[in-house]
């Protein structure tokens, strides 16, 4: 499992339990103009749905969202709400209540979770608190303590994606390049090309490479004797990697040119491939599994709880 993974199964995570705010009342009218949806006769309003995209876009976008993302965000959005709808009834229903206390909790770890107190805007009401607070125990009682994870199971989760838990292969990688641009003169190239060509002999005649790097280089890396570190595949030109990879480590290459100039490189050490073991990962992947069987269980729930529930949409 990819630290990649766990956190957009922790980010996707964050968004359905923020949204999951419901709203209570007795059975109204239907009122397309005021109300965006009617989940069991209870109206979700235009205001309720644009105050929820607001703060989502408020926590989590900086950049202005087209008309075609706005339309597409409050279709999701909405169908999030509903969502929340149906477990707030389900939770009002088995008797869970929201005491002052867990309100004010609520609210305090809401702000924490935007970037900065300075861009919070508090305009979630007591009763939105109170729907949420009242919809988060009803998952924890009907999903989160009923979820186990056994040894079995992660372990043939770990043997199954073994990729998952794999680092692949480093090389450490020094270069000396002289640099050239796309719109260079020819005569400007072919300078470049002859002082790399007067650095390679120096170096077939038993030069320090990083001496030489330090002292002709035109890469930041000189200042390090023009060491890169170790890189894998995908963090390097594919030029790069044709080469290295076939590299005898202390061999200098042949001079490689790319859209940035002529390089020499050079394998200065390398690692193999590394599995972490289970032990080192078995706490977190015993925790991603859990989230991830809990959303599914919560998924199917509201699935089937919404096949049988009267609603209308007006958007």
């Amino acid at each position: 499992m990819t630290v990649k993974k766990v956190i957009l199964c922790q980010f996707f995570t964050f968004i359905i339990m923020a949204l999951l705010l419901s709203a209570c009342g007795q059975k109204a009218k239907l009122d397309s103009k005021t109300n965006a949806a009617y989940i069991n006769g209870v109206p979700i309003s235009r205001h309720e749905l644009s105050m929820e995209m607001s703060r989502l876009q408020q926590r989590f976008y900086s950049n202005k969202m087209s008309k075609e993302q706005v339309k597409e965000m409050k279709k999701q959005v909405l169908a999030i709400l509903i969502g929340g709808r149906i477990l707030y009834q389900a939770g009002t229903e088995s008797n869970i209540e929201a005491s002052p206390a867990e309100i004010k909790g609520e609210l305090a770890k809401i702000k924490r979770q935007y970037p900065g107190s300075k861009t919070f805007k508090n305009n979630f009401t007591k009763a939105e608190m109170r729907r949420k607070v009242v919809v988060d125990k009803f998952i924890r009682q009907e999903f989160a303590d009923k979820t186990v994870v056994t040894d079995e199971e992660s372990r043939k989760y770990y043997h199954s994606h073994l990729a998952d838990f794999t680092r692949p292969p480093l090389i450490k990688i020094s270069q000396i390049m002289i640099k050239t641009a796309p719109n260079d003169s020819q005569d400007k190239k072919q300078a470049a090309l002859e002082k790399i060509k007067a650095v390679q002999k120096k170096l077939q005649h038993g030069a320090d490479f990083a001496k030489l790097a330090r002292r002709y280089s035109e890469d930041p890396s000189k200042a390090n004797g023009g060491n890169m570190g170790f890189l894998m595949r995908g963090q390097m030109p594919k030029a790069f990697e044709n080469v290295v990879f076939k590299l005898k480590s202390g061999t200098a290459s042949a001079i490689i040119s790319t859209g940035y100039g002529y390089h020499i490189l050079m394998v200065t050490g390398n690692k193999p491939a590394y599995v972490t073991p289970y032990a080192d990962v078995e706490k977190k992947l015993k925790e991603y599994l859990k989230q991830r069987d809990i959303q599914r269980k919560l998924e199917a729930f509201i699935k089937q709880r919404r096949d049988k529930a009267k609603i209308h949409i007006f958007i």
